[in-house]
Parts: C-alpha cells; structure tokens; sequence
C-alpha cells in the first residue's frame, strides 16, 4: 500500500465542534505512519479551524463546494477519481446519500463508515462505532460490508496511548504520595458553542477547599470574554492553555476531569483519568452511559439542564474518594489502549488490498 491514496471526509469548526476531524487525524497518523499511504482530507470551509487543524498535521485539504443539504457525492466521486484513491473514509453529518457511496463502492473504492447512523452507513464495506447502545437498535437490513463496534476501535490519536496508560496505571495516583499538578481538567471540545466551560468554571466555585483547576479550550473556541468573567469569579488557581501540543500529558496530570462528551471522553478513558460528563443531546447522554455501565465515568445528563451543584457535588465525591478513582482508572485503561485508530487502518489496508466486492456481514 506504500504511496495509495486514501480521502478522509470530514469536517471542524466552531459550531459543530472539532470531534470529527480529531478522529479523523488519528486515522491519517495510523495510514501514514504505519503503512506509508497518502492521506488527503476534503472537507468545507477552506478557512475553518477544522482545516487548520488538518493542515497542521502536515495533510492537504481538498475543498468540497456544495450548498449546505445538498448531496455532493459526484464531487467526492471525482475527487476519488483524480486522486487515484483506493479508499474514502467518511465521518460526516450532512447530506451525503447511501447512493452516492454505493456509486463510490462500485468503482472499486473502498468505502468505511465512521459512528453513522444514517442509512448511508449500508453502502459501506467497513463500518466502525464506539461501544455504544444504539448501534444494535439500526435497521441492518440490506448492509453486506463489516461492522466492528466496541472499546477496540475507538479512534485517538497515539499520544494516548503512551506514557502512563501503557504502564497500567494512572498517573495522578501512580504516587500516592506525590499529588497531581492539577486537581481537576475542565475540556469541553474544539468549540464549545454551549458555554459549558464558564458554566463549569462557575460550578467549581461550590467547592470549598482551594483546588488547581486547568481549563483547555480549543482552536474554535469563541467564547474568551465569558470564559475570563468566570475566571475572574472563581477563588480557585485556574489556568487556561488554548491547543496545546499534547492534550495527553495534561490529561494524564489530572486527578478529575469535566468534559463535554465526545472525542474527549475517550481520551480521558485511554489516560485513565475519572471523568464526569457533560452532553449536548440526549443522543450523546445515551452513548455516555456506556462508560457509566462500566463505571468509569459520571453522566451528569443533558446540558442546559444540568445544575452547578449537579457538577460540584460529582466532582466533590471523586477528589474525597482515592480508591474509588484508582478503580475507574484501573477499568478505563483496560477497556481503551488507544490502539483503535492502528487496528482501524491495518482493516483499511487488508481490504484495500483484497479484490473488490468480497466483505463479509457479522
């Protein structure tokens, strides 16, 4: 597979968050890095932080011009075309059609589907979820590609997978004798339209004792004036990093974190730090209560709805409870090794390779 060519289709930004494209970049990594394939991105707005994002990690962005609802999939499919592509990788919630795909699979591109729920997810040839409940409630009906779902295949990138996590036992507790840097890591995602930041910021102030608080935004983060009001209120030792180079390292640092669920939850899992959740949908409440069924993980619910002492009193039990955070690390890295985006593209290639039109249902 040295020098073929695989499309990622994704998108990032400031209102539909920076989830898509981080998977997205774990996947190129694993490609490039291991099986030496060339990895182009198409994706919208040339300008958006998505596009930064992606272009910083060193991969060419192709634009895809088309109205917003409209199905683009000749342009895909010529872009396929010209590339020479063997493969598109789709992680996408837009217009794009099961037709379009299944036009893309029959010119002998190979087809993979990244957490879809669309009907478009059945021109697949390989599908892949994270562990959650509504992958068995789809209509499978009509699917003749592979669908892998589960802890395994979930994409981060491989800083998560280093350090601590590989040695199997979380940092913050590795000494019991020596304390974290930071008592609790507040990260809502690449945007966080919501404001859940600030919220969170604001809840800690519930919290008694003086706690070190390290709060991250991301490259489409919009909302500083609001964030530093918050700041300003709070009697803690807070500090702000924007994008930083290593998002695993101040995880790993952390005692407690508070996300908004997402790309991050997962991340969190495969440093072993114990997390509290924040959700944007009730769709994303339901995937959290994966990592609540195997306790490594609070749920707090929806957000708006969610109240401060809801936060506080979530993060309060955790910091007064050591062994309690040494089990839910214990789980998270046993479940999450951080070798999903690794074994995702050896699938890739394996079936790049293969003749077309052989794939297996399970």
């Amino acid at each position: 597979m040295s020098g073929a060519s695989v499309i990622v289709r994704c998108d990032g930004g400031a209102e539909i968050g920076m989830g898509h494209v981080s998977r997205g970049l774990a996947l190129a990594d694993a490609l490039r890095q291991e099986h030496a394939v060339r990895v182009l991105f198409a994706m919208r707005g040339a300008a958006s932080a998505g596009a930064a994002a992606v272009r910083a990690g060193g991969y060419p962005v192709e634009p895809i011009d088309a109205p917003d609802g409209a199905d683009y999939g000749n342009a895909l499919a010529a872009l396929a075309s010209s590339h020479g592509a063997v493969a598109i990788v789709v992680d996408v919630r837009d217009a794009l059609s099961r037709t379009s795909l299944e036009a893309v699979r029959a010119s002998g591109v190979l087809v993979v589907t990244i957490d879809d729920a669309s009907d478009r997810r059945l021109a697949a040839d390989l599908a892949f979820y994270p562990p959650v409940p509504q992958v068995d409630e789809l209509d499978w009906t009509g699917f003749a590609g592979e669908r892998f779902a589960g802890w395994a295949w979930v994409l981060v990138k491989r800083e998560f997978a280093s350090g601590a996590s590989a040695r199997g036992v979380h940092a913050s507790d590795a000494n019991p004798g020596v304390s974290p840097a930071t008592d609790i890591l507040v990260t809502m995602g690449g945007s966080d339209p919501a404001g859940m930041t600030e919220f969170t910021v604001d809840a800690l102030n519930l919290l008694p004792m003086p706690l070190a608080v390290q709060v991250v935004v991301g490259p489409a983060f919009a909302r500083p004036n609001q964030l530093v009001a918050a700041i300003v209120r709070s009697p803690h030792a807070v500090r702000v990093v924007q994008s930083p180079p290593s998002m695993a390292a101040l995880m790993r640092a952390s005692r407690v974190a508070v996300a908004s669920f997402g790309v991050s939850a997962y991340e969190l899992a495969a440093c072993g730090v114990p997390a509290v959740h924040l959700c944007l949908s009730p769709d994303h409440a339901r995937s959290a209560s994966a990592f609540e069924r195997e306790q490594i993980a609070v749920s707090l619910g929806v957000f708006p709805g969610v109240r401060p002492d809801a936060v506080s009193g979530a993060v309060a039990r955790l910091i007064g409870d050591a062994a309690c955070r040494m089990r839910m690390s214990a789980r998270a890295l046993a479940l999450v090794d951080g070798q999903g985006a690794a074994r995702v593209a050896r699938l890739v290639v394996d079936r790049a390779k293969a003749s077309p039109g052989v794939n297996k249902s399970h």
